[in-house]
């Protein structure tokens, strides 16, 4: 008897370092083979070509996607697009791969998620690294992930038909095309899909969410810790950010047609590892080079961005359901690498970004000493009130523009928008670890993730209480995605998500205990609304 429980044992052992085959699936491109999880909760097929893209076709929308004879196994995880790292880059110029994650255990068809990744639109990649899908799987639904090309790659923005801007952003959507065609082969609902990210990619779905170019493509959205109308999302100056960009690596060239075929003729080495400081002026902007932009009318290039994220939206005359959050702490990542000379330097700006507009420098003078006052008193920025920053920015580049998305997709839609605030620390928030502000209240830019995915460089979840926190994210975010309703049956969490409306905001926050609640910061919203409402910038 004791030989035959270890002959079972040694076959367990066995059948789970075997890989074991998927089902076979028969998409357009040709049939494709994956294989089982190593907890036999779900299969997958991963790094499928969902587009092409090469030195030829650089800066601009991809390529069709290849097709093949035979089976295509699609078991071989293509991590990263071309990205810095501290010694050279990593990532192939042939990156644009998706993953598809599919239930064993439940019967299709499934409501579809697919998440856009973030890093500021320069790092990151949609493999099991970070993005684990087996929490979510558990709730029944498929998972999508995929890679897009990122900084000059997928965000060189000449305005010309060789470079005419956003490649990465319409990377996202041919991706979302390949999803609606293919998706019901491996078992989803192609007419329940939702849209979700985080930081850069809670902001691409923001894009995508008030882009004309995606009518169709899916049915819910959900935003976490990124609006697209923070200041610091729009590249405003695309071909001069190009040109010191050509500068650093030795070039000079005033054309926009120069300028491609100097960026067309370099190796992914010089492309993806030359950075440069873009001159702020006095305003509080980021220092990022590479992002979407406002593209020109070209004929024959399909646009994402035909105008500022404010305007797309206030022309929208319907939109999909909706969810926007953010976490309680989120620019404590911003601060975590300040350096003395830094802060003195922060005394020098005005505390807002370019995204703002004065007919007077006397006008912004003042309106920039009124945010100094509220936030500061009457101190200078410096190290002992660097948590006062970090509100600041907390509320400059994330709480503040999501909900004036909210409100704004409430007033000029019939949309449901659902409303958070994340306010958990447990064992798995990893950013404020990260951070160094590790025994600061709250949660931290990007905390929120790792209790919605299953990161491999992350421990096993020991503690009842984050256990407990991931099947509260998972169960609202699936639900969401299932029914357009995080909590349809209220006994389940023992909460009722309210939506938002044109007369009042209402949030769930999420901690240790749900509660519904008002806006969270309400003094801090009535600031920033009043500076945006007199003087937001409503063109490039």
């Amino acid at each position: 008897m004791r030989n035959k429980k270890n002959l079972i044992l040694f076959t367990l052992l066995v059948s789970n370092l075997v890989e074991q085959p998927a089902p076979e699936v028969a998409i357009e491109q040709g049939v494709l083979s994956g294989k089982l999880s190593t907890n036999g909760m779900f299969y997958e097929y991963i790094g499928i070509p969902y587009a092409t893209t090469n030195s030829s076709t650089r800066f601009k929308a991809p390529g069709p996607p290849p097709s093949w004879q035979g089976v295509y196994k699609a078991v071989d995880e293509i991590y990263f697009c071309p990205q810095p790292i501290y010694i050279g880059y990593i990532g192939v110029e042939d990156c644009l791969k998706i993953n598809v994650y599919v239930p064993t255990m439940a019967k299709p068809p499934f409501p579809v998620m697919v998440y856009i990744h973030g890093g500021t639109f320069i790092v990151g990649g949609g493999g099991k690294l970070i993005y684990g899908p087996d929490y979510l799987i558990e709730k029944d639904v498929i998972v999508v992930t995929f890679n897009y090309r990122l900084g000059a790659l997928g965000f060189l923005c000449l305005g010309i038909k060789e470079a005419p801007g956003n490649a990465g952003l319409k990377d996202q959507i041919t991706a979302l095309r390949w999803v609606k065609k293919n998706i019901a082969a491996f078992g989803g609902d192609p007419d329940n899909i939702t849209l979700f990210g985080e930081s850069a990619g809670a902001t691409s779905t923001a894009l995508l969410l008030a882009s004309n170019a995606t009518l169709g493509l899916f049915n819910r959205a959900i935003v976490q810790s990124g609006p697209a109308l923070s200041n610091w999302v729009i590249n405003k100056n695309p071909v001069q950010v190009a040109r010191l960009l050509a500068k650093a690596l030795g070039y000079n060239a005033d054309s926009r047609l120069d300028l491609y075929k100097i960026f067309s003729k370099l190796s992914i080495r010089e492309l993806v590892g030359t950075n440069v400081r873009i001159p702020s002026l006095k305003y509080l902007d980021t220092q990022l080079m590479h992002l979407p932009c406002v593209e020109e009318n070209i004929v024959g290039e399909e646009a994402v961005l035909t105008d500022l994220p404010y305007n797309l939206f206030n022309n929208k005359s319907e939109s999909v359901p909706v969810i926007y959050g953010s976490t309680s702490n989120e620019g404590l990542f911003l601060i975590s690498e300040y350096r003395a000379d830094m802060y003195e330097n922060r005394n020098n700006f005005y505390m807002f970004g370019s995204d703002l507009s004065f007919k007077k420098e006397n006008d912004a003078a003042n309106e920039s000493q009124k945010i100094r006052n509220f936030y500061f008193g009457n101190d200078e920025i410096n190290a002992k009130n660097m948590k006062n920053l970090s509100d600041m920015y907390t509320h400059l580049y994330f709480e503040m523009p999501s909900l004036f998305e909210s409100r704004l997709l409430i007033e000029r839609t019939n949309t449901t928008v659902y409303n958070y605030y994340f306010d958990y620390s447990g064992s798995r928030s990893f950013m404020k670890m990260r951070s160094g502000y590790v025994n600061e209240n709250g949660a931290c830019h990007g905390d929120d993730i790792f209790y919605i995915f299953k990161a491999l460089f992350l421990p096993l979840t020991l503690y009842q209480k984050d256990q407990k926190m991931i099947n509260t994210m998972t169960t609202l975010w699936t639900n969401f995605a299932k029914y357009g309703d995080p909590t349809p049956d209220e006994t389940e969490l023992q909460i009722k998500w309210m939506p938002s409306n044109k007369h009042q905001m209402n949030f769930l926050y999420i901690d240790d205990v749900l509660k519904m609640g008002k806006m969270p910061n309400p003094k801090p919203y009535q600031l920033w609304k009043t500076l945006y409402d007199k003087y937001r910038k409503l063109s490039i």
